[in-house]
């Protein structure tokens, strides 16, 4: 039986995936481009009419920032327009984007097409690299038999084991640090997990959970295909982070729209990949090695929409961190065990950096 399987998801393994992983990306921050557009130039740089574009999205954080970093985001962005040639072959087809049109990027991009250098055989997608399966491809010989199968486990379990302030923020007395996320599991369905306080901190503190804490839940049975893959977006804020673990969870959502309808249009579906959920079936994105794909995808373009956004935006916010989880078969075990090692995700943001150390257990 092959091995349950767990990391941070900072990359996808699978060069077709990545390139269209890349173009969400580069089509979510041409929007983040217009509202600092706007800002500076209203008139000439208007925003979209349908509040659920991303431009808006992007304003509510926009508007988090101090007037001297929204001056300077977009005077950065008029001098980049300006670039033309450079710009276009830094965009590709989406230099003919307009940002000053009032209508939203994602309607423009819609009018471009899909491009034909993106597209790729639907098995590409069904054949994830081995490293995320190990034992599940079909050339890969069989392991070999164990001496007693494990029994079925039907639930699965992230666990918060202890958070440890490495360096403090830069705000003035202790920091009062709040963890919030969103769970996807094996059928791909998203759930908001409810923030909640973890304690004041200074230099060097540490809030230990033992027992450790239940942070989210899945249950095995749910979803169809194997391998399944679970998802869990860790939102670590300061505060109330200006409404961060919303604006994360909205851009999850918006993101995996994204995602699902371009990988769709990349398979050869012929799909319109306009953000909708329901081209997903056609090329299995529910489960098994695609779902993994899929998850990583997203998890992928939100890390870079905020790398960017903290470049062009200089938002300090902490970045989510997203954590996955493979599970072959209702017996799989983590080198013989229900549940993995510690393990740890890092925050940085405001000057601050915080660890988190978690774990994965299966039960019954």
């Amino acid at each position: 039986m092959p091995e349950n399987t767990h990391r941070v998801v900072t990359d996808v393994p699978h060069a077709k995936v990545r390139d269209v992983t890349e173009r969400v990306v580069q089509e979510l921050i041409l929007a983040a481009d217009k509202v600092a557009a706007h800002h500076v130039e209203p008139a000439k740089y208007p925003l979209p009419a349908d509040r659920a574009a991303a431009e808006h999205l992007f304003l509510r954080r926009f508007d988090t920032l101090g007037d001297d970093r929204k001056k300077k985001a977009g005077v950065t962005v008029l001098a980049d327009v300006r670039t033309g040639a450079v710009r276009s072959r830094r965009l590709g087809d989406l230099a003919r984007v307009d940002l000053r049109s009032p209508a939203s990027v994602d309607t423009q991009v819609k009018r471009l097409g899909f491009p034909e250098r993106l597209r790729f055989p639907a098995d590409g997608l069904r054949r994830p690299p081995a490293s995320l399966v190990p034992g599940l491809l079909p050339d890969e010989p069989a392991p070999s038999r164990p001496t007693a199968v494990p029994n079925a486990l039907h639930r699965l379990e992230l666990r918060i084991r202890r958070v440890k302030c490495l360096n403090g923020t830069f705000a003035w007395g202790s920091d009062e640090i709040r963890l919030a996320g969103t769970g996807v599991d094996g059928s791909g369905e998203p759930r908001q997990i409810r923030p909640f306080k973890v304690r004041g901190f200074d230099d060097g503190d540490v809030r230990l959970y033992d027992p450790p804490r239940r942070f989210h839940w899945f249950g095995l049975d749910e979803g169809t295909g194997h391998p399944k893959s679970y998802f869990v977006t860790l939102v670590l804020t300061e505060d109330d982070g200006g409404g961060l673990a919303e604006y994360v969870d909205t851009l999850l959502e918006l993101v995996r729209k994204k995602v699902t309808a371009h990988l769709a249009a990349a398979a050869g579906s012929a799909a319109d990949p306009s953000g909708g959920t329901s081209v997903a079936p056609s090329v299995g994105f529910s489960g098994g090695p695609v779902g993994i794909l899929v998850g990583m995808a997203i998890a992928t373009a939100v890390d870079r929409v905020f790398d960017r956004l903290a470049d062009l935006y200089g938002d300090e916010a902490f970045k989510p961190v997203t954590v996955c989880a493979v599970v072959p078969a209702l017996t799989g075990r983590w080198a013989g065990r229900p549940v993995t090692a510690p393990a740890v995700a890092d925050f940085h943001g405001h000057g601050g950096h915080y660890r988190l150390t978690y774990d994965w257990r299966m039960y019954d």
